[in-house]
């Protein structure tokens, strides 16, 4: 009989090539080992811009058209050269400067460092902290399981993402060398709740998750959105979906720490497997989607 345990996978992210020294794990240094130029990476960055810019005429500096003048435009910002061309007063258009605020909502349960998540979790966590400084005026947020771990509160952009970035780190070095003997599972209804108390304010929250194991978890994200614009970040890995042919094997939830004996060489546990956790993610894509936000898989090929 051959055993295997989810919670082994958790000694594997220990030796992740990623993870730096102490003295090296600030965001600026860990950015180095991102190539920020990937497909994925760059369509989260564009629909993050078009948020964040707004198409009406303001005092901010990114260029948007040469347009028709119209009574209250700015005088300064009126093309002498196309007015000249048209024979009617032109101005320029500006993108509006907007006072920006965004808030992180970091799942650090145990399944997130199972297998092959970390990577691609603190890869994307880098990736959106960096990102915020160019698009936010503050953040905050908090790292959470089955209760809230770490609050961050709503602060300057830059000092904060840093200090959020070496927090991760701060936690994964304490936990790296072992599996925690208790159940640490993912309380998204908690984190949200906590989230409409101490961001109130209309912003921008994302949500980096694996969604595994989630309870009664759709009210909470329905009421969240009526009023802020959610960004979720599936951190997936092949071995939450699709299971190996080994035997029969012992998996440990990380998580509840439940044990469950399956036979993986029988054809029709492994079809009915799958067809359940392919049911649950376009029960989970689907709802996100009607609830208007934008929701993406992250795994660690996105970053190679």
């Amino acid at each position: 009989m051959k055993e295997q345990m989810k919670s082994k996978k958790w000694s594997q992210a220990k030796n992740l090539g990623s993870i730096k020294s102490r003295d090296k794990h600030t965001l600026k240094e860990f950015l180095k080992n991102i190539d920020l130029n990937k497909p994925k990476l760059k369509k989260i960055e564009a629909l993050l811009a078009g948020y964040f810019q707004s198409k009406v005429s303001g005092t901010g500096f990114d260029f948007n058209e040469i347009r028709e003048y119209k009574m209250g435009d700015d005088l300064r910002h009126i093309s002498w050269k196309s007015t000249a061309k048209t024979g009617k007063l032109q101005t320029k258009e500006y993108f509006a400067e907007k006072e920006i605020r965004a808030y992180f909502l970091i799942d650090i349960s145990t399944s997130m460092f199972c297998a092959t998540k970390l990577e691609p979790l603190i890869n994307l966590l880098a990736f959106l902290l960096y990102k915020s400084q160019n698009f936010c005026e503050k953040i905050g947020g908090v790292f959470f399981s089955n209760d809230i771990y770490y609050h961050f509160p709503i602060s300057h952009t830059n000092a904060q993402a840093n200090l959020m970035f070496e927090t991760f780190f701060d936690y994964f070095e304490k936990l790296k060398d072992k599996t925690p003997d208790y159940p640490v599972f993912t309380d998204l209804v908690k984190a949200t709740n906590f989230t409409k108390q101490y961001f109130k304010r209309k912003g921008v929250i994302f949500i980096v998750s694996d969604f595994i194991n989630l309870k009664n978890w759709q009210k909470s994200i329905f009421d969240l959105s009526q009023k802020q614009n959610i960004y979720s970040f599936q951190i997936y890995d092949p071995v939450d979906f699709n299971l190996s042919n080994s035997g029969y094997i012992t998996f440990i939830d990380p998580e509840t720490k439940e044990r469950c004996f399956v036979n993986t060489d029988n054809k029709l546990i492994m079809e009915n497997y799958y067809k359940l956790m392919n049911k649950k993610q376009e029960e989970l894509n689907s709802f996100l989607m009607s609830q208007g936000v934008k929701h993406f898989i992250i795994e660690k090929e996105d970053f190679i």
